[in-house]
């Protein structure tokens, strides 16, 4: 008989080979074009919840989220509309563009701590909101970006115009980004992240720079926010600033806190969660943000790490192959190259 362990690891195989074969069969799984619209903005908001993961991970709560996918998606927009420029030199120019703006905002504002950082981010998501209605030479004001095209990409001969051929290429984009963020998680970097999280003092005293480490990783969580701001123009083919709103903002971080914020699993199960609500609660439109609250107050207060704590043991291999991926395991600290081959 197999030893738990060795049950467990064949367990985390056979559930990744079940997630990953749902994920492409889901276009033919649920073909109505309710489905799969629902199905797109779950990966486009996984994306932005995860780049949002990365900044929680050194301690940072940023409220200013949406207006730095705001930033790759006007980019973007009107790379591609007003410049005639290919949908890929749009994508990567927008996430850079966020990226960039990220690191020269961040060095001023990472110096503040706690409730000051939420407050200045929360002000730079305004700050962004406005400016976005009041420069129509770039944003197109209140009227926003018309006639965005879907995405084209150099080895297709059609750009990607229905729901599901749009859905692998968002698809593709979020498993890179899961892979990239995985990796980084397991880096020194991402060990120097948690160190800074815990306390920066400590993280200073062994030799981090803690301000460089925050400034970093608040770029890369605004790279992946510029991505998904692109993603999201060439779905929709039109954005206005009610696009990039506050509460935006705080729908990405919901998703954190439902899914879990402690696991690189938990801002994907909670953008598959938060994304629907809107959809399912249309009835009840006007209470939509007081049900938000709620949710994020019964969460915060009765399951603090998220729905990922609430799986089973069974099927908690998964969620914790996940979030394994993000820390280094004690053999591996102890003995170098202690996980390869046996």
């Amino acid at each position: 008989m197999a030893s738990p362990n060795r049950q467990g690891r064949w367990v985390t195989p056979a559930f990744l080979v079940l997630a990953v074969g749902f994920a492409f069969l889901a276009p033919t799984l649920f073909e109505s074009s309710f489905w799969l619209h629902l199905f797109d903005m779950m990966l486009i908001n996984a994306l932005m919840a995860l780049g949002l993961n990365v900044i929680l991970k050194t301690g940072q709560i940023s409220l200013a989220h949406a207006g730095f996918m705001a930033i790759g998606a006007y980019t973007s927009a009107q790379l591609t509309v007003k410049l005639g420029l290919p949908f890929l030199a749009g994508f990567l120019l927008g996430g850079l563009l966020a990226a960039l703006a990220a690191f020269v905002v961040g060095r001023v504002i990472l110096r503040l701590r706690g409730v000051y950082f939420l407050l200045f981010t929360f002000a730079l998501s305004e700050f962004l909101f406005l400016l976005s209605k009041n420069t129509p030479a770039l944003t197109g004001g209140n009227t926003g970006v018309v006639g965005i095209k879907p995405p084209t990409l150099p080895f297709l001969a059609e750009p990607l115009r229905s729901k599901a051929a749009f859905y692998y290429l968002a698809l593709v984009v979020l498993a890179l980004a899961v892979a990239f963020v995985a990796a980084l998680y397991r880096s020194p970097f991402g060990r120097a992240m948690n160190a800074v999280r815990e306390s920066e003092l400590l993280a200073a005293a062994t030799g981090y720079d803690p301000m460089r480490i925050k400034v970093i990783a608040f770029s890369i969580g605004c790279l992946l926010a510029g991505f998904g701001g692109s993603l999201f123009a060439h779905f929709l083919l039109y954005i206005a600033p009610f696009s990039f709103t506050f509460w935006e903002s705080v729908n990405f971080l919901l998703m954190n806190i439902v899914g879990g914020t402690a696991s690189l699993a938990g801002p994907l199960i909670g953008a598959m969660i938060i994304t629907p609500l809107p959809e399912f609660l249309r009835a009840y439109v006007v209470w939509q943000q007081v049900l938000y609250g709620l949710v994020l107050m019964l969460f915060m207060r009765f399951l603090p790490d998220g729905v990922v704590s609430l799986l089973a043991p069974r099927y908690r291999a998964l969620a914790s192959w996940l979030g394994r991926l993000g820390r280094p395991t004690p053999v591996e600290e102890a003995v170098p190259g202690a996980g390869e081959g046996s």
